[in-house]
């Protein structure tokens, strides 16, 4: 066996502490930048309930909490709209979040149930708004007390809201991927015969969640998972209507597509809110998606019942906007709440999207295999 000369052993010990070093070092610097990054882990927490919601006007009676703390979920998701405040004042911000944790369903969830949100324009502090909003900074410091968002948090930092869960041991993970589709959205277009309908933007700049959140958002799609939760406060499937939406800018939606595809992200169902009405949607490989890909959109928390129709009008339901990937003929109009049931054990784990009303009543479901999201 060759043996090293003493002065050459000397000089390889030496070269290896310094490699060692340098690795060491390399490790030290990467931590940081991964522990800022927007994620967290908690492994305890496994899966078989998961609520969502959105759209509570504050000055609004909210009875539907009641019924959401009966169905017992292991966590509760807020889908954006929690407010609505419009504004971009501190002290407006602070008395309408007050009004939400005065809520005494509300206030029994938060004590009970684990709770992440994503905000929508009106408690983003301005109807339809995007990026270069004047209150957005108020708004995320507004957003970040209330949800009681840790100091060290890069949530508390860096602009933006979209954060992400994974939650469950290895076998039974839910990722939940809040997005933020407000603070770095391109402004809309709107149709020039009607302002209140907007249009595709084909700018090939325009963008939804701008590079930054684009980056980080496949790096969380690389990460393990059994079943992925993307939650969009704009509806991400359906694109006939003339509300917000994902195809106000197609490249976008047309990206999300992709991303699903590059990455081989497997278990994805979307989760949508803003149009107060609940809905379930999805697209089919043939429409450019790996998989079926489901949206289960669920809005309003505290909706009013429909207006009585005026002398002369007749009475009965609007008809509904055309959306050709809605699996049911109606929107459900009343308020609701969404639930995510999942069966992980036997022979064919599944889930079960559930769009639930005031009392608690199943009105819109589907089951879904792990198979068929694969």
């Amino acid at each position: 066996m060759y043996s090293m000369k003493p002065h050459v052993r000397a000089l390889v010990t030496t070269l290896t502490l310094c490699l060692m070093a340098e690795v060491q070092a390399e490790e030290n610097v990467s931590r940081p930048a991964v522990a800022s990054d927007r994620f967290s882990a908690r492994p305890e927490l496994i899966i078989t309930t998961l609520g969502f919601g959105s759209c509570a006007r504050e000055e609004r009676p909210q009875p539907i909490w009641e019924t959401i703390n009966a169905a017992r979920c292991d966590a509760f998701v807020l889908l954006g709209d929690n407010i609505y405040a419009d504004t971009s004042d501190p002290a407006v911000f602070r008395r309408k979040y007050a009004l939400l944790a005065a809520m005494p369903g509300f206030a029994k969830l938060r004590q009970t149930t684990p709770l992440f949100a994503t905000w929508d324009d009106h408690d983003y502090g301005i109807n339809d708004g995007g990026a270069g909003f004047p209150g957005a900074a108020a708004a995320q410091a507004a957003f970040c007390e209330f949800f009681r968002v840790p100091a060290s948090s890069p949530l508390r930092t860096s602009p933006g809201v979209y954060d992400c869960v994974n939650l469950g041991p290895a076998g039974k993970r839910v990722q939940i991927i809040l997005l933020d589709t407000r603070m770095f959205r391109s402004p809309l277009k709107k149709d020039p015969a009607n302002p209140k309908v907007t249009i595709p933007n084909a700018d090939p700049d325009a963008t939804v969640l701008g590079e930054g959140q684009w980056a980080w958002f496949e790096r969380r799609l690389r990460e393990p998972a059994e079943i992925r939760v993307v939650i969009s406060s704009i509806q991400l499937v359906a694109n006939e209507h003339g509300s917000e939406k994902w195809d106000n800018f197609p490249k976008e939606r047309a990206r999300f597509f992709e991303l699903l595809r590059r990455t081989q992200a497997k278990g994805v169902v979307v989760i949508s809110g803003d149009r107060h009405m609940a809905e379930l949607s999805r697209l089919t490989p043939e429409d450019g998606v790996p998989y079926p890909l489901y949206d289960l959109t669920t809005s309003g928390l505290n909706q009013p019942p429909p207006a009585k129709p005026k002398e002369g009008q007749q009475a009965g339901p609007k008809k509904p906007q055309t959306n050709r990937y809605r699996l049911h003929e109606h929107p459900y109009t009343g308020s609701n709440f969404g639930l995510m049931r999942i069966k992980w054990d036997g022979p064919g784990p599944s889930l079960r999207l559930e769009a639930c009303g005031m009392e608690g009543q199943v009105v819109i479901s589907r089951d879904i295999a792990f198979s068929e999201i694969r």
